[in-house]
This record gives C-alpha cells, structure tokens and sequence, in this order.
C-alpha cells in the first residue's frame, strides 16, 4: 500500500478491498479510496493504513455505529475517524445504489480530472470528485444529480455552511450528508487540518 495521509472507505456489500481502491493524485499529495464489504474489513483496511502512514479516514456510503466503531477500535487512536452522517429528516431510504463523493478544499483539485467513477457489485454506483471550494462543490453535486446520483456525501473538510448550500442547491431530490467528527478524533482531525492548510 502506497503511503497516504488519507483513507476513504466505503460500505458495499460484496466488494473486495484489495481490487476495489484507487489512488487519487493531487501532485502534492494523494489519497486512497477503498471499497470494504463489512465493518470487519474496513477496520483491517484502516488498521494496515494507519500502520503505513495514513494520519485521517472518513466513512462513505452506509457506516453506521457499529460499522464505524470497528473502524475506530481498530485504529485505537492513531488517526482520526469521521463518519458521513444525515440532518434530521434526511437520511438515506433503503439501499445505496448511486452515490457521489465530493472532497472539498484541494486547491489543486479540478472536477474535471480528479474524479473516479466505479461501478460495483449489483448495480451500485459511486463517483468520487475533489473539488477546491464551496461553490465549486455546489455546482459539481447539481451536475451529479441531475445524471442519477441518489446521494450526495461531503468530505470532512466541507464546511457546514458548504453542506448547506449545496443542499439548498439539489433541494429534497437527494440526502446530503457531511462528515463528522467525535470528540475523541476531534484533536487528530484538527491537527492533520493545520498540517494540510500549512502544505497547499
């Protein structure tokens, strides 16, 4: 495994963590994305991660507390751990099928070129796309819905105001969701985030 400063997981039944992952280069640094079948795997990616080097993992597509608290048991804090999670009234109904990812705040990034579209198993769909700011992130998940996506998640690094705006922009076509931090990530989190603000 490549050394990275970011792990992305996300929840589908009957993927396979060693084919189903991607490098996303920033030239100035990279992340990985890995599709995990189950909690179990997901803590067995992110512990091999957080051995390498990876010093932040979010959670995509379905975690729930008892998912991502393998995850967080696995990495016993040596990272930080933050789970997409719903407003009230806004969760997802019934199985992800189409999913987007947004990561928000690479200056470098370009939703053109950095974006991944995968197609797993039994018809799901996720397309993961960085871009460098809030307005760009509005315009990219008004785009995404309107070709089929179910689903828009937010990175960590989206402000909430970001979250809000884009959920202003798809209205009550699709749940938005923005990742979050516990308290006990809340230090790692905010220290890997002065560390990339000082590198880009």
């Amino acid at each position: 495994m490549s050394e990275t400063a970011e792990l992305f997981l996300f929840l589908e039944e009957g993927a396979n963590p060693e084919a189903d992952r991607v490098i996303q280069d920033f030239g100035d640094s990279e992340s990985l994305l890995v599709w995990v079948p189950d909690g179990a795997a997901a803590a067995t990616v992110a512990a091999a991660a957080v051995a390498a080097g990876t010093k932040l993992i979010e959670l995509y597509r379905g975690f729930g507390l008892e998912s991502a608290a393998q995850v967080i048991e696995a990495v016993d804090g040596r990272a930080a751990v933050g789970v997409a999670g719903f407003g009230f009234g806004t969760a997802a109904a019934g199985p992800i099928r189409e999913s987007a990812t947004i990561f928000v705040g690479h200056p470098s990034a370009d939703p053109a070129t950095h974006r991944f579209v995968r197609g797993g198993n039994g018809g799901a769909k996720t397309t993961a796309v960085a871009v460098p700011d809030s307005a760009a992130a509005v315009a990219v998940a008004r785009e995404l819905v309107e070709h089929g996506a179910e689903l828009i998640e937010l990175c960590g690094g989206a402000s909430l105001l970001a979250a809000r705006d884009v959920r202003a922009e798809v209205g009550d076509k699709v749940p938005v969701s923005l990742v979050s931090w516990p308290v006990d990530s809340l230090q790692r989190a905010a220290a890997f985030n002065a560390e990339f603000d000082a590198t880009h």
